[in-house]
């Protein structure tokens, strides 16, 4: 494992995004204070980011001089050799920052229409936004396509399964669609609660979609088949809410982590069975990201501790329970 120094500000990590740029692997990441700072793991460095308040001209703010970003979610993007920051908050609408100069690039409307979440894929991003229950698809232009509204817009994910790259979103239901061609592909519903965290995993010949929600439950559904029949849950993973969610290859099998304040539980993706866990004790992870950092799959975390913890296949190899 790989670990971070505490984040400058010591603060927790509220949101964590890795990045491929200039040729080296960056997480950059969203403190609790509204601020985003950068990681590098070949250099063991943070960076800061002075960024200019999205809403600064607009004529509402005018009479707030003092108004500032609150940016709790982020996603980064390296595009023509320029690091861009798609970000947000609860109670801030998404833009565009170059990271690397600091300039804002683009604004939404200060509409309420906050952000939920926000995802980098393939070159663009994709937002969830609040109230106005829009996942849209962004061009770092600009330009933008909505997917669609989903109720209770909590979440968004993004998983390649085979030769498909999958675009999830969360909610009432966890909602699919294909990246390419922009079609929906399904919605599945938990028996109660919302989702709060989806991804995607292949299991032998099926497309596996899988939640946690606002209850604590793991469930999956098969892509294909009938929305209301899970492939297995609620499987109880917690007794508070689930806020993230990852499946990870270890050993040559998909298995779906879940974090508890102690932990990172290991549960079989074929049928939903715990095979184990692994010591997070003190971690308090409530972000999680699979992602590939200098060459190798890893599973990126950080939480209530301000550490970025980067989790090699062999880290989460589950012992005996």
């Amino acid at each position: 494992m790989i670990m971070s120094e505490t984040i400058p500000t010591d603060s927790p990590i509220r949101d964590l995004s890795v990045v491929r740029h200039e040729g080296s692997s960056l997480i950059v990441c969203a403190d609790r204070w509204g601020g985003v700072w950068t990681w590098s793991p070949s250099t063991g460095e943070w960076s800061g980011h002075s960024l200019p308040y999205a809403h600064a001209g607009d004529p509402i703010v005018a009479q707030f001089p003092d108004a500032a970003n609150v940016i709790d979610m982020v996603a980064a993007l390296s595009v023509d050799g320029r690091l861009l920051l798609a970000a947000g908050g609860d109670e801030q609408e998404p833009a565009l920052w170059d990271l690397g100069s600091g300039e804002l690039l683009w604004r939404t409307p200060l509409n309420g229409a906050y952000l939920a979440d926000v995802i980098a894929l393939d070159g663009r991003f994709v937002t969830a936004q609040q109230y106005s229950e829009e996942v849209r698809l962004w061009s770092p232009d600009g330009t933008d396509t909505l997917l669609d509204e989903v109720g209770q817009l909590s979440c968004l994910g993004t998983a390649q399964v085979g030769s498909r790259r999958l675009i999830l979103a969360g909610g009432s239901g966890a909602h699919v669609w294909d990246a390419a061609s922009l079609t929906e592909l399904g919605s599945f519903y938990p028996y109660e609660g919302r989702v709060w965290a989806v991804t995607a995993c292949a299991l032998a010949e099926r497309t596996a979609i899988v939640a946690v929600t606002e209850k604590g439950e793991l469930y999956a559904w098969a892509l294909d088949a009938e929305p209301d029949e899970p492939l297995y849950g609620p499987v109880s993973a917690s007794g508070g809410a689930l806020e993230t969610v990852a499946v990870m290859t270890v050993d040559g099998r998909p298995l779906v982590v879940t974090p508890t304040q102690d932990s990172l539980r290991l549960w079989d993706a074929t049928d939903g069975t715990e095979v184990g866990h692994v010591n997070a004790h003190g971690h308090g992870i409530t972000t999680m990201e699979p992602a590939i950092v200098d060459g190798r799959c890893v599973l990126v975390t950080s939480g209530g501790d301000g550490v970025l913890r980067i989790w090699n296949e062999s880290d989460l190899a589950p012992p005996a329970l």
